[in-house]
């Protein structure tokens, strides 16, 4: 359903067509600039309000006009990216999104592109209302009073769960939250491959070499490195579930994967690039931490021994602390072979070090970012564009390896809770029998 109204700008009175495509999200915040003289205007629909307008008044709209395109326009839609320029009829956000679906994704399991897109936004619609609630329980996690987390957890999942406050079982509490509040922004096959592959290379490191993987596992746990690792993930869930509104139609986008240069040329009903650049620097920062469990068990696949590096210009890392001591693009270079496929776009360099030096640009009328990652002394010119919706993309894909690799760290715990833990304390009870005899 769509809602056509004319707007009038309080500072310039220039009157625009909108025509809003109607989510199913219950309050819906709607912005865009004017476009004579670039006010922020906003529209919040729903919440049992009815229209709530800043910077504008409604009029009255004459539809003969509005239809023959006599009017500014402006399209917005909460789901979808915007790629209109004018009025069309029937050229709604919603069916030209449609239209932009790849061939091979108009259906999955027998059902429609836009009925699993639908599914998706009603998981994000219902927790929603309850990512504050979330993001509180996460902070329980890693804090002293466990049965607090245990019944807090309990009552968001609802159903029944185990009483145990075992290290093990609240770990499989923790992610089954994970689970259910970050489906909307996942894809479910990869998730599924991702967990069941995970635990198969662990016990299969462990059976290979017992000694090798435990000394690997012993170093990531007693530096603290694994357990301060986990917090930094758990404290990036809450700031992503902030970007919720910015990220819905981005996470379109996985229906046309196949059509990259949308990406650029499509806008997000919403204003707000400040709110967001700073999320995507500290995703890469987590995800570059990431990268040292991902290396340690690279070593120990192709060599042996989580500190067994390949020889890189003219030389090897010496330990798996010298390489958590490299910058992110220089990481990629000592995981050869890789175990874990690293998609090229996942990280982009240059955008990343542009948003952490203020080294940038943003023109929030055409929503196009312009970052400068090079140095260039007082003069700024060899810059890359981008849209605000390509740039939410990459969040959006970043988030993703970093929850697919925060899997890897409850593998890595889940091993030692049920593995590691148990055959050590078999060992000392075999020691102190021989003692006593």
């Amino acid at each position: 359903m769509n809602h056509n109204m004319l707007l009038i700008c309080d500072t310039c009175g220039v009157e625009v067509h909108c025509r809003i495509g109607m989510s199913n999200r219950d309050v819906q915040p709607l912005s865009f600039l004017c476009p004579n003289c670039t006010t922020s205007i906003s529209i919040i629909l729903g919440g049992g309000h009815g229209i709530q307008l800043a910077n504008a008044t409604e009029g009255d709209l004459d539809r003969e006009k509005a239809f023959a395109g006599g009017y500014l326009f402006q399209d917005l839609h909460l789901d979808f990216p915007i790629w209109s320029k004018g009025y069309v009829a029937g050229d709604t956000p919603f069916m030209t999104a449609m239209q932009m679906v790849d061939r091979d994704k108009h259906t999955a399991r027998g059902i429609h592109a836009g009925a699993l897109f639908r599914e998706r936004l009603d998981v994000l619609n219902h927790y929603g209302k309850r990512f504050e609630e979330v993001k509180q329980l996460l902070k329980l996690y890693s804090r002293a009073n466990k049965e607090l987390f245990h019944r807090k957890a309990s009552e968001f999942l609802e159903g029944e769960h185990s009483p145990s406050l075992k290290p093990e079982d609240l770990n499989v509490l923790l992610y089954k939250v994970l689970s259910t509040v970050t489906a909307a922004f996942l894809e479910d096959e990869t998730v599924l491959q991702i967990v069941r592959g995970y635990p198969e290379i662990i016990m299969g490191l462990a059976q290979q070499d017992w000694d090798a993987y435990t000394a690997f596992h012993s170093e990531i746990r007693d530096s603290g490195f694994l357990h301060n690792l986990q917090k930094d993930c758990l404290s990036l869930y809450g700031k992503i579930f902030e970007l919720e509104l910015y990220i819905r139609p981005a996470i379109f986008l996985d229906f046309c994967t196949g059509q990259e240069h949308l990406k650029t040329s499509a806008k997000i009903s919403r204003l707000g690039f400040e709110n967001c650049k700073d999320i995507y620097k500290d995703l890469a920062e987590v995800f570059g931490r990431q990268l040292s469990l991902v290396a340690g068990i690279n070593n120990l696949l192709h060599r042996g021994g989580h500190n067994a590096f390949l020889a890189k210009d003219g030389g090897a890392l010496s330990s798996l602390a010298k390489f958590a001591d490299k910058n992110l693009s220089d990481k990629l270079k000592y995981l050869d072979d890789c175990w874990y496929k690293i998609d090229s776009c996942v990280l982009n360099a240059g955008v990343r070090n542009a948003i952490a030096h203020y080294s940038f640009e943003y023109d929030e009328t055409t929503q196009i970012i312009t970052c400068y990652p090079n140095k260039e002394g007082l003069k700024r010119e060899d810059g890359t564009e981008l849209s605000f919706l390509a740039f939410m993309r990459m969040i959006l894909v970043l988030f993703r390896e970093m929850h697919y690799l925060h899997h890897l760290i409850k593998s890595v715990y889940y091993f030692e809770y049920l593995i590691v833990v148990k055959k050590q304390a078999g060992l000392e009870h075999s020691v102190r029998q021989r003692g006593d005899l």
